[in-house]
Formats: C-alpha cells, sequence, structure tokens
C-alpha cells in the first residue's frame, strides 16, 4: 500500500508544511524482482566485456543455482532470458553454453533442467512446423525451422556434458529427414524444404567440436562417417535462375550457390587437427570444468513425417522472414571483392566455413532483433569480439592501413567487421526476388550503424556505393531503384555530402548527349529525389560540383516540350514562356484573354456541394466557346485538360488535398466528360497529360495524383500504363529511365496485384509495349534476326575507380558511337524492365504464360532475345 501525509495527524503543521508536491513513496520491489533486473541484462551482454567473462561465467553461475529451485518467477525469466540470446544474438550461444556447462557442474540437476528446457523448445518448434494455423501467427518471426537450427547449435555447444551417441542421433535424424525429403522429388526438381534443413544442420556440425575438439575421439570419428554418409546419399540439385540475377549483362563476380558449398566448407573445417576453426573460434578451454557424468535427453525428439512435411517443402505456407528465404535458390552476395591493390580480402570467403557462417550469423540477428534496431547496429559491428582475436583486423582501419600492414605482414588477417555487417545488410536490401523486412528498416538501420561511427562506416559505405554505381549498367531494374532509394537516404543523413567529382568524367561524355545511359540517369534520379527530401534546395546544390548544377531542374519533360504542350491548344496566340512556371495553373495566367471565365471555374470548385450546379460549370465552358473558340484548337480536349488542371491546382497544396477535390467532384467531372464525344481512353489520356504537365517540377507528386484519379474510377489504370511508357520525343520514353515512372509502374502493378480478380489486360499490355520497344530498336542498330545484341564498348576511362585522366585515353573514346551506344541501351532498359516485372508479378504474369509465349514467339524479331524471354517465361511459373 502506497500511504500519503495526513493533514489531520498530529504530526502534521500548517506552520511547518511543506509546499512541495507530493508524491508516490517509491514501492519496494520483491527480492527476486530486484535480483532478475540485476542479472537478466548480465546475461543479455554476456561476453561483451572480455576482461570480464570469466568472472561473469564464475558470478552467474553461482547465482543461478542458488536460485534456481527457489523462485518460479526467477527460473522462468532465467530460461527465457537464455532463450532469447540464443535465437536472437547467435554469436554469443557458446558464451551461453559456457555458462550452463558452468552451472551442470556446479548443480547437475539444475544443469538438467537447464538442457530440457531447450530440447523442449526444440520439440515445440518441431511440432510447429506442419501446423499451419500456429505458423501464421508465428510468421512473423525469423521462422521455425531457423529457430531448430539455432537450438540445436547450442546443443552441439554443450557436447561436453551431453551423451555422445544422443547428440549424433540428433544431428543424423534431421540429415536422414533432408535426404529422404529430396529423394521425394525428380532430380530435376528442387525441394526448397530439403536444403534448409540440410544446410542449417550442417552449418552446426563444427560447433560439436568447439570445446577440447579432437580428430582423435569417438564423436569425430561417428561425425566423419556422418558426413560420408550425407555426401553419398544427398543430390544436389543446383537449380540456376537467371530472373533472380542482380547483373543482367556481365557480373562482377561468379555466383555461389550455397547449398553446393556447406559440406564441402564443413568438411574442410575439422579438417587438419581443426586448423581453419582454430584460427576461427575463440578457445574456452581454460574456463572447462570437470564434469559429472553426461547428460542424456529425456525422450527422443519427434520429427514430422515426410508425409506431413510435403505440403510444406515449398516452403511458401506463412513461414517467417529466414525460412522463407529458401522458397528459391539462395546465392551468396558480394560488394567488398578482392582489393586490387593490395590482393587481399576484406570479408571471409563465401566459400569458407567462417564466411558462411559469419553471413548467417550476421543475418540472424538483423532478422531476429529488428524489434531493436539500436542493439542490432551495435552487435553487427561487435561480431569480433565473439570470435578468436586476429581472425578480424582491428575495427576501423581503412583500406589504406590494410595495404601497409599486409605489405609488412602477409599472414595478418585484413578481414574487416564492418564489411562483413554493412555487405549483409545490403544482401538482405539487394535480396530477390523480394526483401526479407521493409526498407525502411535496413535503411535505418544502416544509418544508426553510421551514426555509431561515421568515421569508420562511412567509408565503408563510401566503397558500397561505388561498387554499385560502377555496376550500374548491368545492374537489375528493381535494384537500381531499390540502390537509388539507400544512396539519396544515406546522402540526407551526410548532409548531402558527397565527392560528385569522381563522376563529372561521365558526365562530361555522356549527360549532354545520352538519354538512356545508366549512370547519367542515376546521377540524374539522385539529384532528384535529393531535392524531394529537402524542403532546403541550397543543401543540394552547395553539395554539388559545378558539373552536376545542370542537373538541378527537376522537369519531367523539358521545357521547349511543355511549352509545345501549352501552344498546341490554341491558334494564332503566341505562349508567353516568361509566365511558363513550374507548378503554376497556366490557365488561370493574366495573359489569356479568358482568364476571367478560368477563375471561374476555380469558383465553382470553392462552393459547398449545396452552392454547386452542374448547369453552372458547363454554362462558364460554353462561354469559353462561345467567346474564344477561335483560338482553341480542340475544344474537347481544352476542356477536360482546363477541368483537370484547375482540380489539381485547387488541391495542390498537400496530398490530402488533391484527394478532397478529386473525390468530392468526382461526380460531376465524370458527368462532363460523359456529354463530350470523343474516345473514353483518349479523354483519360487528356487527364493524366494535364496532370503531369501542371506537376512538371515534381512528376512524383503528379504520379500520385494520377493514383487518385484511378482509385476514384475517373480513369482506367491501363491509360495510366499507356502514358507511362509513351515518347514524348521519338525514342525517348520515360517509363524505361525515370525514377518516378518506374516507381509508378511498380506501384499500379502492385494495386493491380491486391484485387481479387486482377486486371490481367494491364500487365498484357505492359509486357506487349516492352517488346515492341525492343522490336522498334533492333532494326535501327542494323542488328540481324539471328544476331545478339552487342554491349557497348566502353573504354577504361568509365570505370571510376580509374583516377588516369591523361588525354591519350580520352581521345580513344569516339563521341559518333554514342547514339548507337543509347539505342543499345534503349534495349537493354526494356528487356531488363521485362525481367523484373515477370519476377516481381510471377503470379500474375503465369495467368497469362500461354498468350505470353505465343506473342513472343510469334513477335519477338531477334532470334537471342526471344529465346532469353522464353527462359524468362519458363523459369517465372517455378519462381
Amino acid at each position: 500500500m502506497i500511504l500519503y501525509a495526513d493533514p489531520e495527524d498530529d504530526d502534521y503543521s500548517g506552520i511547518n508544511r511543506d509546499f512541495r508536491p507530493r508524491v508516490q513513496k517509491r514501492q519496494r520491489l520483491p527480492p527476486v524482482v530486484e535480483l532478475c533486473r540485476q542479472m537478466m541484462p548480465d546475461i543479455c551482454t554476456i561476453g561483451e566485456s572480455i576482461s570480464a567473462f570469466e568472472e561473469d561465467i564464475k558470478f552467474l553461475g553461482e547465482a543461478i543455482v542458488s536460485e534456481f529451485n527457489n523462485e518460479e518467477y526467477f527460473r522462468n525469466a532465467l530460461l527465457s532470458t537464455l532463450y532469447a540470446v540464443v535465437v536472437e544474438q547467435p554469436q554469443k550461444q557458446q558464451c551461453v553454453a559456457l555458462l550452463i556447462i558452468s552451472i551442470n557442474a556446479r548443480d547437475s540437476v539444475v544443469g538438467k533442467s537447464i538442457i530440457n528446457f531447450f530440447y523442449g523448445k526444440l520439440q515445440e518448434w518441431c511440432d510447429l512446423t506442419c501446423d499451419e494455423e500456429n505458423l501464421k501467427i508465428t510468421s512473423n518471426e525469423t521462422g521455425p525451422w531457423n529457430k531448430i537450427k539455432l537450438i540445436l547449435r547450442l546443443l552441439a555447444l554443450l557436447s561436453p556434458i551431453l551423451i555422445e551417441d544422443d547428440l549424433v542421433s540428433l544431428f543424423k535424424n534431421f540429415l536422414d529427414i533432408s535426404i529422404q525429403l529430396n529423394n521425394e522429388f525428380s532430380e530435376e526438381e528442387r525441394c526448397p524444404l530439403s536444403e534448409a534443413i540440410y544446410y542449417n544442420t550442417l552449418i552446426n556440425v563444427p560447433y560439436l567440436f568447439f570445446f577440447k575438439g579432437t580428430s582423435h575421439s569417438s564423436l569425430y570419428t561417428k561425425i566423419q562417417e556422418l558426413l560420408d554418409s550425407v555426401s553419398q546419399n544427398y543430390k544436389i540439385k543446383p537449380k540456376y535462375f537467371s530472373l533472380l540475377d542482380e547483373y543482367n549483362r556481365s557480373a562482377p563476380y561468379e555466383r555461389v550457390e550455397l547449398i553446393e558449398h556447406i559440406l564441402i566448407a564443413v568438411k574442410k573445417s575439422i579438417a587438419n587437427d581443426f586448423a581453419e576453426l582454430n584460427f576461427l573460434f575463440v578457445d574456452y578451454n581454460h574456463l572447462l570444468p570437470d564434469q559429472p557424468a553426461d547428460v542424456g535427453f529425456n525422450d527422443p525428439l519427434r520429427l514430422p513425417s515426410i508425409n506431413d512435411m510435403k505440403p510444406y517443402s515449398a516452403m511458401d505456407k506463412g513461414l517467417g522472414s529466414i525460412d522463407s528465404v529458401w522458397k528459391t535458390p539462395r546465392y551468396d552476395f558480394k560488394v567488398y571483392l578482392m582489393n586490387p591493390v593490395g590482393n587481399f580480402n576484406t570479408v571471409p570467403d563465401s566459400n569458407s566455413y567462417g564466411g558462411l557462417l559469419l553471413n548467417d550469423i550476421t543475418v540472424d540477428i538483423v532478422e531476429s532483433l529488428e524489434f531493436n534496431r539500436k542493439q542490432v547496429a551495435k552487435q553487427v559491428v561487435t561480431l569480433d569480439l565473439f570470435f578468436r582475436q586476429g581472425f578480424f583486423s582491428e575495427r576501423g582501419q581503412s583500406i589504406a592501413q590494410l595495404i601497409d600492414i599486409q605489405e609488412e605482414n602477409p599472414t595478418i588477417s585484413t578481414y574487416k567487421v564492418e564489411d562483413l555487417a554493412v555487405q549483409n545488410i545490403l544482401s538482405l536490401i539487394f535480396k530477390l526476388p523480394t526483401q526479407s523486412q521493409s526498407f525502411a528498416y535496413f535503411y535505418t538501420l544502416l544509418v544508426e550503424i553510421c551514426d555509431n561511427s561515421p568515421k569508420y562506416i562511412a567509408p565503408v559505405f563510401g566503397r558500397a556505393f561505388r561498387f554499385f554505381y560502377n555496376n550500374l549498367e548491368n545492374l537489375d531494374v528493381e535494384l537500381k531503384l531499390r540502390y537509388l532509394d539507400w544512396f539519396s537516404i544515406q546522402m540526407s543523413n551526410f548532409n548531402f555530402s558527397w565527392k560528385w567529382n569522381e563522376w563529372e568524367a561521365v558526365s562530361m561524355r555522356y549527360g549532354g548527349v545520352s538519354f538512356y545511359n545508366s549512370k547519367i540517369n542515376f546521377i540524374k534520379n539522385l539529384i532528384r529525389k535529393e531535392l524531394r527530401l529537402t524542403s532546403n534546395k541550397a543543401d543540394v546544390e552547395e553539395s554539388l560540383t559545378e558539373e552536376f548544377l545542370k542537373y538541378v531542374d527537376t522537369s519531367f519533360v523539358p521545357f521547349e516540350i511543355l511549352k509545345s504542350y501549352y501552344a498546341s491548344f490554341f491558334n494564332g496566340f503566341e505562349i508567353n514562356q516568361e509566365e511558363l512556371k513550374p507548378s503554376l495553373f497556366y490557365f488561370l495566367n493574366y495573359t489569356f484573354p479568358f482568364t476571367n471565365e478560368v477563375q471561374e471555374v476555380i469558383d465553382y470548385l470553392h462552393k459547398s456541394s449545396e452552392e454547386r450546379n452542374l448547369a453552372e460549370l458547363k454554362g462558364i465552358f460554353k462561354k469559353i466557346e462561345e467567346n474564344h473558340g477561335s483560338i482553341i484548337t480542340d475544344i474537347n480536349r481544352f476542356t477536360v485538360s482546363l477541368l483537370t488542371q484547375a482540380i489539381v491546382y485547387s488541391g495542390s497544396r498537400s496530398l490530402s488535398h488533391a484527394n478532397k477535390y478529386i473525390n468530392e467532384y468526382k461526380n460531376d467531372f465524370i458527368e462532363l466528360l460523359s456529354m463530350i464525344e470523343v474516345d473514353t481512353h483518349l479523354k483519360q489520356m487528356w487527364i493524366v497529360e494535364a496532370t503531369l504537365r501542371y506537376w512538371n517540377n515534381n512528376s512524383q507528386t503528379g504520379f500520385l495524383v494520377c493514383d487518385m484519379f484511378k482509385n476514384t474510377g475517373i480513369i482506367d489504370p491501363l491509360i495510366i500504363a499507356r502514358f507511362l511508357f509513351s515518347d514524348y520525343e521519338k525514342g525517348k520514353t520515360l517509363g524505361l529511365v525515370e525514377t518516378t515512372c518506374l516507381e509508378a509502374v511498380f506501384r499500379l502493378l502492385n494495386s493491380l496485384s491486391l484485387m481479387k480478380t486482377p486486371r490481367l489486360d494491364i500487365f498484357e499490355f505492359v509486357f506487349e509495349r516492352l517488346s515492341g520497344i525492343i522490336n522498334e530498336t533492333l532494326p535501327q542498330l542494323g542488328i540481324t534476326a539471328e544476331e545478339e545484341v552487342p554491349h557497348p564498348n566502353l573504354d577504361s576511362n568509365d570505370d571510376d575507380d580509374n583516377d588516369d585522366d591523361d588525354d591519350e585515353n580520352n581521345t580513344m573514346f569516339d563521341e559518333s558511337e554514342i547514339p548507337r551506344f543509347d539505342l543499345i541501351w534503349r534495349y537493354e532498359a526494356a528487356s531488363d524492365l521485362i525481367k523484373s516485372l515477370l519476377r516481381r508479378y510471377s503470379d500474375e504474369y503465369t495467368l497469362l504464360l500461354d498468350k505470353l509465349k505465343l506473342y513472343n514467339d510469334n513477335n519477338m524479331t531477334n532470334v537471342p532475345t526471344r529465346r532469353k524471354i522464353g527462359t524468362w517465361l519458363d523459369e517465372m511459373k517455378k519462381l
């Protein structure tokens, strides 16, 4: 009970009254709660302080043994905390295992209770793997098989105190079921669940030898026999999907499918008397206490039957963020390739056990702890604390420092924990076909990591920026957009500071003459995106060099096109280009002879529903036609465009404001449109065009407003698709290169894919239109039906890592070739977008598969292109 001062108490006196606010007295917590508050955080941070680790193990072990059987509250808190560390921070598992071993040495009953708890959790997750209802509930976690992997790893670490045969049997059972499940499918048919179990089990094998590893033990002999059996009986079915390629032509590195390398890497790691593991793992053997008799499991583990598992074998039924990645083949992902100067790597090779394990642990931390971004940012860059000193280089060392150090001592490690962390987070951002979490989480996580150590992390980001930029021409379309988003978010958090002079050579070469060059379009789109991310345009402009200031213009179409658009409405009326400013309602300009009537339209839109009468609006347009029809080229087009821009202008204050006006005047607009005897699609195209011309300086807003017209039923989604892939000049299709257009394409198709009955005609139109662009482009290149489209023959100056800018190399470049290059880039932009859309919307396009195949076979004129698209169509139905 909480007591307050009583005014009628004898001790209470008005003279001595304390006028300070009265507060509740702090309630004393029960001793067990106070103990948990002190101990549980220590368990969560176990191993983070190397100097205090031995003392922590001793203190925590004694306290746990003392309290474990006294208080249920303590016991529950302890077990849930240990479990959370095991599945959320797997890099600390060896520390948890050592603590359990220490507890077991002090009190084997307590030790066995903790082991049984984890064994019970293992059984719970095994039972859950085929429980569809509960899988839906836990789908926001990493997945049951990932949890099984992590608990199995802990049990492997407890090999010094577990009955050897029980432990070996556990591994054998998981590997046997992966083999049986794999054999249920044909030699050509990949089984994702089998691969997940196979990989997850094998990656834990070396942990059996973490403590007291010796190649002369019976455990080693049994594991070698098990691995030999697996090698003979598990048939790896590598399945290459070109739709999943991050790069469309020449990739900067050879892709490795993880399933092909895990067994080889595990065998190598335990060979040569564990030489590789001894370099990777910390030696805690001096902390191992003498043990009582080995602990056994109470009951055999019950695994689901093959028949029960088969419906879940595709890994597509409500599984978590990590389990679901096995649905498609898992490949390695590289950003930090071998340093060409020092000839060394800054991340472990993904073919090695250390590389596979560290990637696995990093991804587990990022995915398991997503609810605590700050903790993730801390843990992923301190992984080196939990591996042998010397495996990683000193934290924060630059590449230049590593080059110097490595020259002095070639045997010293050059692995950077910062590179490892950033590369694995980027692998999740760039994952195809879909990412596991929202992009916002990954982007803000990288911002958090950089904010924690900007001096060390900023150069790591800079190298990643350059890597993707140098490979932009081959990067998948969808990944180009993700790269742009990440770069722009990081730039805004770096106060827009970037060494733009690094890219000046490309800009000076292609900036004024190429429409489709990937690097030029990336630069343009990046600057425009930065301008949208800030209200202070000067922040961005001040960061740019003189060369890039020309890209500050955010116009969707060039000024001359905009001028031509407005001029096309009139005969004998001169457009005053001085008054043609972005985001101004040009028809309201005082130079127009009918400004008053336009103002009347605006006034009408500001009236309440009770005051409005459609006849009044019709009368205004009738007056315009009667008084000024002689200078208007097409009164129907003018009426639709003027009313569209009047609504857009009235709602220009914000998107919610725009939505209000569009919804409020929907019926009037539709009725007025119905009275204009012109093709419906043409009228709707005028609406989209009028909206985008009004928002010429901010096309993102323009497309979002078009979405509102679509959502209210004023325009058909097909019209937006047609507009996106129309040319504003011959051969210039903004839908292939401009970010807000590409985002609008994906946004449109996303909305259609969520419909109960998807508009397949629009998906079909996009495929056919992109195929048409390819067919339009090929004859201009002079490519025969049998020829491969060549890659642009760019000289070495296009490699931005090459700082040599001598005149001799510059003279090698033939500027007359740029128009031809641009045609090739147009071809690639269209075909690459087909690839991205088939992958992303495989469900919808699979419903159209027969039609698309027939269209491709009958209409694609170039045989290699026809064959390539045909391969994508075949792969699409298997995703």
